[in-house]
């Protein structure tokens, strides 16, 4: 899979797990879904950096 098919997957699947998490942010679990999204969304910009640095 190319560098920017896993990007994307990533960068969706983030702002899916921020909207859930955002909509249940009066529930324990949401407010950790929410973090899970922020994580997620992060981590195509760790891999970018790694990239760039490899």
């Amino acid at each position: 899979m190319d560098h920017y098919h896993l990007m994307l997957i990533l960068l969706i699947g983030g702002f899916l797990l921020l909207g859930v998490g955002f909509n249940f942010r009066e529930h324990e679990w949401g407010v950790r879904v929410l973090g899970l999204g922020v994580l997620l969304m992060l981590v195509p910009i760790a891999l970018r950096v790694h990239l760039a640095l490899a």
